[in-house]
């Protein structure tokens, strides 16, 4: 069976990589310039690139070009911890680029989320996560505007409180965070956040949603974050329950063979997410 012409380019572009033709971050040359190369169309040259940039051998970069991608591991992500802090420990130099909006009613989705009405007034704030100056991740969080309106940590990235968590900022104004429930599942991006990312549609990515709740049990922040599988993985920190032997040395059979302790994690514990 004849082999495709996108995939015929992406085993030879693969080939020249490996042979060191184009170094770690060098740019390929112009698809229209491969096209003549290779005697096909651009669109098969940018299929075959896609198909490279899936599998973490190029790199796209938004409205610029197709760049070798130098190998890496993926970045691990406990998580609770904040994405700058996983791509510092991971060699690399953190930055984020947001955008923080007032008065933004909560659509149905992000109401659900936080317990409150459609439409209910709040921070928005989004946020393009940067490693080494490329985009890594994308965020999107959602605080209902009344628990923070006149204070000096209405912004989450600006004020006294800039960039420290929401536990602490809310802290601040007398909401004691108790907990985080996180909740992820895959999907494929849309054109929007590919773009934004520099991956392809066909990139997996894992959504992780992150919500914040009061010792009330009641919603105060929720958050959104896109992460690039061939970029990040997910590490759960899961404590067991100490087991403690009996003092005859010896198993009792039944319901209270094993002995437990454990404690809820609380504020104190967690690290301060954003």
């Amino acid at each position: 069976m004849p082999t495709a012409d996108y995939q015929r380019i992406a085993d030879d572009l693969r080939r020249r990589v490996a042979e060191g033709e184009w170094s770690p971050g060098e740019q390929l040359p112009p698809r229209a310039q491969l096209a003549r190369e290779y005697q096909t169309s651009p669109a098969a040259v940018q299929r075959g690139q896609e198909l490279l940039i899936d599998t973490g051998v190029l790199e796209g970069r938004k409205s610029i070009g197709v760049f070798v991608l130098a190998p890496q591991a993926r970045i691990a992500l406990p998580v609770l911890l904040p994405i700058p802090d996983a791509i510092r420990q991971a060699g690399l130099t953190p930055g984020i680029e947001y955008r923080s909006d007032v008065k933004v009613p909560a659509p149905e989705p992000i109401a659900r989320r936080l317990s409150v009405d459609i439409d209910t007034l709040c921070v928005r704030t989004r946020y393009e996560y940067l490693g080494n100056a490329r985009p890594l991740a994308l965020g999107e969080s959602w605080e209902p505007m009344a628990l923070t309106h006149r204070t000096p940590v209405l912004l989450p990235e600006d004020g006294p409180l800039a960039g420290t968590g929401v536990a602490r900022r809310l802290a601040s104004v007398g909401v004691r965070v108790g907990h985080a429930q996180v909740r992820t599942h895959a999907r494929h991006p849309n054109d929007h956040e590919a773009l934004r990312l520099g991956i392809t549609r066909r990139t997996l990515i894992v959504k992780l949603d992150r919500t914040h709740l009061a010792d009330t049990g009641q919603p105060v922040e929720t958050a959104t974050f896109l992460l690039p599988q061939t970029r990040w993985e997910l590490v759960y920190d899961v404590p067991v329950p100490a087991c403690h032997p009996l003092c005859d040395g010896h198993r009792s059979q039944g319901a209270d063979a094993h002995g437990a302790e454990s404690r809820r994690i609380g504020q104190d514990d967690m690290p301060s997410g954003r």
